[in-house]
């Protein structure tokens, strides 16, 4: 199963500010990784180690909990981050 991911970026931003949030994990074989919020997905990297989510101009309805997960066929790990 893929190791918890792990996330690099800036997780506070003021509206118009960009943000990056890279998100990465690693297994054998390679994940699928994802970042939704709630039920959408927003970023997606098939067999990659890592997704970058990016938000030009951060604005106030893009606050909230977001999902970053990793799958293979062995199991699958997550971590939240706002």
């Amino acid at each position: 199963a893929p190791r918890p991911p792990v996330l690099n970026g800036s997780l506070w931003a003021l509206a118009g500010d960009q943000v990056r949030v890279t998100c990465a994990a690693s297994s054998h074989p390679a994940p699928i990784v994802t970042v939704a919020r709630g039920r959408r997905v927003v970023a997606a990297a098939v067999y990659e180690p890592q997704v970058t989510l990016e938000v030009a101009a951060a604005s106030p309805e893009d606050a909230g909990e977001y999902l970053c997960r990793a799958e293979n066929q062995h199991g699958e790990s997550s971590v939240a981050f706002n």
